[in-house]
């Protein structure tokens, strides 16, 4: 099969993935014909959770390890299978407020004095050597990220507890990824403004960058100098 071929079918059933999961997710949160097949509810709302980790465990040089990680995940589903079933809702929400979360607590981390902000460490793996401009910029965006993603999980949080499940379930599954979208549109448009000279790319391509460079990998750090900043 041709790798053309490969890379298409791949991206259709990631399409058709990110297109069908909230759709589901909403309807097993929602529908009260939904509340009639509990496994549903529990099965979508553990898929990704348990999609990574199926994932972590193919990419890992740690096999065996991982292989009783899954196998201790499996026995804790089957014990704890009726549980789920009657509180799956919740599953949804902490992962969803907890994803958020966790997010905000990395991009918030490396804004500690001292340390190298997440975003200007992306913007050096694309650009190399940034000026004390753009490193000034590159932090600023951290703390942007930071305080967006700390807001949608207070706001996953606030409507959990305080709205209806529907509406919950609408702005977990339906506003939080275009609220993304927008706020790479809304950054890419000030960085123009703000730095009209750079050679513009967007945070995920520092991101992928970061992710297939050597420093992103254990041990690198040791072995390759980081771009100095002007």
């Amino acid at each position: 099969m041709k790798p053309s071929l490969i890379r298409a079918i791949r991206w259709i059933v990631i399409v058709a993935g990110a297109i069908a999961y909230p759709v589901l997710a909403h309807y097993s949160t929602t529908s009260p014909a939904a509340a009639a097949i509990p496994a549903l509810g529990v099965a979508v709302s553990l898929a990704p959770s348990l999609i990574l980790l199926l994932w972590l465990t193919w990419r890992s040089p740690r096999k065996p390890a991982m292989l009783l990680l899954c196998a201790g995940v499996a026995a804790l589903l089957w014990t704890f299978w009726g549980v789920l079933e009657r509180n799956f809702s919740w599953v949804y929400f902490l992962q969803h407020a907890g994803t958020y979360a966790m997010l905000a607590a990395v991009f918030g981390t490396t804004l500690a004095h001292g340390r190298q902000a997440l975003c200007t460490r992306f913007a050096e793996v694309v650009h190399g050597s940034l000026s004390a401009e753009e490193v000034r910029y590159s932090r600023q965006v951290t703390l942007a990220w930071t305080l967006f993603l700390l807001a949608i999980s207070l706001v996953s949080c606030a409507l959990f507890f305080i709205a209806s499940i529907e509406i919950w379930s609408l702005f977990a599954n339906f506003l939080s990824f275009p609220l993304i979208v927008l706020m790479f549109a809304i950054e890419y448009a000030v960085r123009l403004r703000k730095l009209p000279h750079q050679k513009q790319h967007s945070i995920l391509d520092g991101v992928r960058a970061y992710w297939i460079s050597p420093a992103a990998r254990p041990g690198a750090a040791s072995t390759s100098a980081r771009p100095s900043v002007h």
